[in-house]
């Protein structure tokens, strides 16, 4: 594995080539996902203005920088999750070499690094993001990535794409047709899953897609969260429900953006992923 060197201020772990580094919510009304995401996680934000990359808003919790918001020109709002290399020209033509496209160029982002979106062989889109010297992305703690899931019908297509491209090793769960679930390490290190559809909810409409797990406050609880997402006008997709990972709910923000709430300090045992009881679609 090659060490993602990101300058002379190292972040607090080691960032290796093809850990999630960065997401980021593309959007139809940034205004409005501002207001929910500030009244559910306690985000603030500093707006970047730039003529060629467009702009785009970082948000922050405590002081730590967690996601950005862009605004949608195209297709639905949804949250995108990107995949650190050394190397961004250099990966984006292996994952050419292995099927992928690219669907957003290559940008910089102030503060971030260079970054690109691609559409992989399995039909999700990811985003590659070669962090520059001050990058910083705080996860594993309330209001921050926590975990990340890809859901695709294309289950063996979207594990040899992604072994090709960043050497990750697997575990498979569950059985095919039923809970097909593999989680993809690096050394030692579960970094992702990947959870095949569930044939019997698969619709003309659905479509692949990545699940972020953003962290819950454990004083506040996934329970009390969600009713404060729905008072903030999201919309509950799967009820809270106790899961290997901790209590889980998966929400639709205002603009319609999936992504799930955990709380890890509640993980009673093995109960599946969000993925396999989210019919995909509403």
């Amino acid at each position: 594995m090659r060490v993602v060197d990101p300058g002379s201020s190292p972040p607090r772990w080691e960032l290796y080539a093809g850990m999630p580094c960065w997401i980021e919510l593309v959007t139809t009304d940034p205004e409005h996902a501002r207001e929910f995401y500030a009244g559910l996680f306690g985000w603030t934000y500093e707006i970047h203005r730039d003529r060629q990359a467009g702009d785009h808003v970082i948000a922050f919790r405590d002081g730590f920088p967690v996601a950005s918001i862009r605004t949608a020109t195209r297709g639905p709002s949804e949250w995108r999750l990107f995949l650190a290399t050394a190397d961004i020209t250099a990966a984006v033509t292996r994952a050419d070499r292995h099927g992928a496209t690219v669907t957003v160029p290559t940008t910089h982002v102030s503060g971030v690094g260079a970054k690109v979106v691609l559409n992989g062989p399995s039909d999700a889109e990811f985003g590659l993001l070669q962090p520059q010297s001050s990058w910083q992305f705080d996860v594993g703690l309330p209001g921050t990535l926590m975990w990340a899931e890809l859901v695709t019908i294309k289950a063996q297509t979207a594990d040899l794409f992604f072994q090709e491209l960043f050497g990750y090793t697997s575990e498979q769960f569950g059985a095919e047709n039923r809970s097909d679930y593999s989680v993809w390490y690096l050394g030692d290190e579960s970094v992702l899953a990947r959870v095949s559809m569930l044939r019997d909810h698969i619709t003309t409409e659905t479509r692949p897609h990545w699940l972020l797990y953003l962290g819950v406050e454990p004083d506040t609880g996934t329970d009390e969260l969600v009713r404060r997402a729905v008072s903030l006008g999201g919309r509950v997709r799967v009820d809270p429900y106790d899961s290997q990972l901790g209590r889980v709910s998966v929400l639709r923000d205002p603009a319609g953006a999936r992504f799930a709430v955990v709380d890890p300090t509640q993980a009673p045992g093995d109960h599946g992923s969000a993925a396999n009881y989210d019919p995909y679609g509403d």
